[in-house]
């Protein structure tokens, strides 16, 4: 690796910066990616145009399944999404006259929302930051007739249309898909979640992960160890390169952030303002067998006051989790258990992992999930981000554009962490912002 020269230089691995790295070294550009660890999807991995896109530039059709149910369990209402199940029959039964009403409502969001991913498609992705291609973007979608100040318009705006039956409900599914406060989401995210979380297919882990890892490998994509980065140098207008421990020196052309927690490895003053990344409290639940409602859903939105979400999973039970000292547990105890595993064949065991904004605590936490588990009994425990390293300054843009996002950081620095600029929309955001890097970045390689 010493001495080194990369067309595109990536610290930081979260899944956009792995989606762009990937497809950086599909197209021919040398790219240096620097990580801490491997970032993969949600367990909430909806599919989208631009991953369906992705999928099929990457050779990865068999990562689909078929779409899995969500239930939005809300205060006064109960209702299942599946493409398998009318959905005008789910909202006439919990809303009664006022079915049909909510039904077009989220009928138009829904045809808005893959309005808004064709017209991104056919522009390659998000506006670039230049004075081009953001006047290309304007006459695309006057063209496409796109209002986009509409869209920007925070969606609460448009709740005021939906009967007032169904406002809780609303509120609750947009805040369970994007794990983000209703006054938060603009009518174009609102409307882009709702049209990707009712599409037929969803993307199976580890399968996505392991392709893109084998495709970035297959097309000759450098990797290090970003514990390993002891600096990276800045000439007073751009970052040129830098050094590795027991890699020595590099250099590169274009710097991707991959992920906003690492951006310390930058000199701070030139890096412009980015939102806080969204970090989400992860917990889970103990052994939830034999204890679930055989309606319950696999994944399910939780209603109530802050966005949660709860997906039941199955894990095997494993020899390492049983105390099998002879210290900690007497002889005949320990044959018991041995017997057990041996005859069930390690029976699997239902866990449930809830997913909040972090801005909830235990005992509410519990009150919000108990319409949902009214009966289990189980012990929560949580997981703690590790990951110390320093985020850049915050700015207060609740609602940010999507014909404005800060792509461009730097002069040649651009950030590539979607959970910074796309948070609410999840793997299919980490989609959006890894097309539109690389599309753009290797467009700007070929013409120099």
């Amino acid at each position: 690796m010493s001495s080194k020269h990369y067309d595109i230089a990536i610290i930081g691995g979260s899944l956009s910066a792995r989606i762009a790295a990937a497809l950086l070294a599909k197209q021919g550009s040398k790219v240096l990616f620097l990580r801490y660890r491997e970032a993969t999807a949600s367990e909430w991995f909806h599919s989208s145009l631009f991953l369906e896109k992705l999928l099929g530039t990457l050779g990865g059709r068999s990562c689909f399944v078929a779409q899995k149910p969500i239930q939005v369990i809300s205060q006064k209402a109960r209702v299942t999404l599946n493409n398998d199940i009318s959905l005008d029959n789910e909202l006439c039964r919990e809303f009664g006259q006022d079915g049909p009403a909510v039904s077009q409502w989220l009928g138009e969001l829904r045809a808005q929302g893959a309005q808004l991913e064709n017209l991104l498609w056919e522009n390659g992705g998000l506006p670039w930051p230049s004075f081009k291609t953001t006047a290309s973007f304007k006459l695309l979608s006057i063209r496409r007739k796109v209002n986009w100040t509409e869209l920007d318009a925070p969606i609460t705006d448009s709740l005021r249309q939906v009967p007032e039956v169904a406002v809780d409900f609303i509120t609750d599914l947009l805040q369970g898909l994007a794990l983000k406060k209703i006054n938060r989401l603009s009518h174009a995210q609102a409307a882009l979640l709702w049209a990707q979380a009712m599409r037929p297919e969803n993307l199976i882990e580890p399968d996505f992960s392991e392709l893109l890892g084998k495709r970035f490998d297959q097309f000759h994509g450098s990797k290090a160890d970003l514990e390993d980065l002891e600096r990276i140098d800045f000439n007073g207008s751009r970052w040129t390169g830098g050094s590795i421990k027991s890699g020595g020196q590099f250099t590169a052309t274009t710097f991707l952030l991959g992920d906003t927690r690492w951006a310390d490895r930058f000199n701070s003053g030139k890096v412009a303002a980015l939102p806080s990344p969204q970090i989400l409290s992860r917990h889970t639940t103990s052994s939830l067998t034999g204890q679930l409602s055989p309606l319950l859903a696999t994944r399910i939105i939780c209603g109530g006051e802050t966005p949660l979400r709860l997906a039941i999973e199955e894990s095997e039970e494993d020899l390492c989790d049983l105390p099998l000292s002879a210290d900690e547990i007497a002889e005949d105890q320990l044959q018991e258990q041995l017997e057990r595993l041996t005859s069930e064949k390690s029976e699997k065991q239902l866990h449930g992992l809830i997913l909040d904004a972090g801005e909830i605590t235990v005992e509410q936490l519990r009150k919000q999930i108990e319409p949902v588990l009214p009966f289990a009994e189980y012990e929560l425990s949580s997981e703690e981000d590790k990951l110390s390293a320093q985020t850049v300054p915050t700015t207060d843009n609740q609602r940010q554009k999507l014909t404005s996002l800060p792509l461009r950081i730097g002069a040649n620095l651009y950030c590539a962490d979607s959970s910074t600029l796309l948070p609410e929309m999840g793997a299919s955001g980490a989609a959006l912002l890894g097309w539109t890097l690389a599309e753009n970045l290797a467009s700007k390689r070929k013409t120099g």
